[in-house]
């Protein structure tokens, strides 16, 4: 299979990167979907021919506006045509239960189908010594975003699951290269389909991408990507084995065991940095000082201290920002750059954003999914308003949400009051029980009886916006967590405090 690249030309104030000679005209299998967005914009930026379809629902939103304006071509729909003969590859990201028009055409064609975690290591191995990895097997998705800010002197190029605010998701640029590798981007509610493993999927890689340096956040379970512990750690050492330099948190106890492993069976020439408040750490973060509005931090590192003003939210968000300087440290970068670049890195979209306050009530969004991520969001919320805590989750996917109901329902007990919306899933059938039921048990042992509200759907129910605004007084702040319809209930509720008697406009 053909690996050639394309000579590198200028674009911009960088240069264009190396392209796999397999990705040179590739469709993109619901381009718009997290993760594949930033594929599909580094790949056109890069000079490929990418085509993309979305789903019907997805005709008129912004990134699928966005990703037109970027010179790809969307195609509305998911029909075996959109496939086309002089595709070199079709990417899919892997949120298929079952068979798929496109991919089943593209099985006809005998074109390589890719998933996306395999296009990413062909774009890696291409960039060799510049490639920079973000991974674990969850809450990568701020240190992926401020690495890729922290690194972006014009020739670093990202492809990110979520965006920085006022950024994007994906960019080419020099040989340099910041990927965020979680598995958890999007809803995964089952394996392919028998008989898909045996798809043309020709082995194309010659060998696993050497990366300059990769940042492992977390090595614990996270159904369904990894169902327990030893999944994850086992993924997490196969990445680091590949790296120059391994950056480690102390903070999350799971990586503990990966720091052990790699000290049993060292790779020879690799170094193991570790960043955490721990003094003896290589990294070591003195205590993050909150003023209201940003967080003042000093990271030690080689004997030498640097100060930095981080304008993030949540204790958690700041220390997964602190381990990306310490990334950007340890590859050499000059520190007052870093410090400049992290001055200006507000956070990720969705990821603890305050959208609007009506009537003293404030909105705030959340694109959390692991029951950890989730919990430490609510911690960060509560300390952000002295009125009352109202948390919304829309828990995400029949498999997650069965997996983790009991870790879910707890993680919202610094709440006033829960409300939990109908488990997110691209399953229009399945046969296991409901799981928020479990969810809602453990949130009532976590919150006491009449906190939580489960919310049902249907012609005769009353809407979310409604029930919501029926439990908040003035001083409040609600919580959104959830990335299906709850990423659309924040601007909607903000309409309906504001104008309750009014209908909530269709396209909000």
């Amino acid at each position: 299979m053909d690996t050639a690249t394309h000579p590198t030309t200028t674009v911009g104030t960088g240069e264009r990167p190396a392209l796999p000679g397999l990705l040179v005209a590739v469709h993109l299998v619901d381009v718009a979907a997290p993760g594949m967005e930033g594929l599909a914009r580094w790949l056109a930026e890069a000079g490929a021919d990418v085509t993309g379809s979305v789903p019907e629902a997805d005709r008129d939103s912004p990134t699928v506006a966005s990703l037109a304006e970027a010179g790809i071509q969307v195609l509305v729909g998911f029909d075996a045509s959109h496939v086309r003969t002089d595709r070199t590859a079709v990417v899919w990201s892997g949120v298929f239960a079952g068979p798929h028009p496109e991919l089943d055409h593209a099985q006809v064609l005998r074109l390589p189908i890719l998933a996306r975690s395999v296009a990413l290591k062909a774009i890696s191995v291409q960039a060799s010594a510049g490639a920079v990895a973000v991974a674990g097997s969850h809450s990568t998705t701020t240190a992926a975003a401020a690495l890729a800010h922290l690194l972006d002197n014009g020739h670093t190029g990202w492809i990110l699951n979520a965006p920085a605010r006022e950024g994007t998701t994906g960019h080419a640029a020099g040989h340099r290269i910041v990927t965020d590798y979680c598995p958890d981007n999007t809803t995964h509610e089952a394996a392919p389909p028998a008989g898909w493993q045996h798809r043309p999927n020709p082995h194309f890689l010659h060998s696993e991408p050497q990366f300059a340096a990769t940042l492992i956040m977390s090595t614990s379970g996270n159904a369904p990507h990894y169902e327990d512990n030893i999944v994850g750690l086992n993924a997490a050492e196969h990445l680091a084995r590949h790296s120059t330099v391994v950056v480690l948190p102390t903070w999350d106890t799971s990586t503990a065991n990966l720091r052990e492993r790699l000290g049993d069976r060292p790779v020879p020439g690799q170094r193991v940095v570790t960043v955490g408040t721990d003094p003896a750490s290589t990294v070591w973060i003195m205590a993050p000082r909150w003023t209201g509005t940003d967080f003042r931090v000093v990271l030690r590192y080689r004997e030498t201290d640097h100060s930095f003003v981080l304008p993030v939210v949540g204790r958690h968000h700041v220390l997964a920002v602190c381990a990306a300087i310490a990334t950007a440290l340890v590859l050499g970068e000059d520190p007052q750059a870093v410090a400049e670049r992290a001055a200006s890195f507000s956070g990720v979209q969705r990821s603890l954003a305050t959208i609007g306050t009506q009537h003293k009530v404030s909105v705030v969004d959340s694109r959390a999914r692991h029951p950890r991520e989730i919990a430490q969001d609510v911690t960060a919320a509560r300390m952000l308003t002295e009125g009352s805590l109202i948390v919304v989750l829309e828990p995400d996917g029949i498999a997650r949400t069965s997996a983790h109901a009991d870790e879910l329902g707890a993680a919202l007990g610094d709440a006033d009051h829960a409300v939990l919306l109908p488990v997110r899933t691209p399953l229009a059938e399945h046969a296991a029980p409901d799981p928020l039921d479990t969810v809602e048990q453990a949130a009532l042992r976590a919150l006491g009886a009449g906190a939580v509200h489960r919310l049902s759907s249907g012609p005769c129910a009353p809407g979310p916006e409604q029930r919501i605004r029926e439990m908040t007084a003035e001083g409040d702040l609600v919580l959104v967590v959830g990335t299906g319809q709850a990423e659309r209930l924040g601007p909607r509720l903000l309409f309906h405090l504001a104008a309750p008697d009014s209908l909530i406009p269709q396209q909000l």
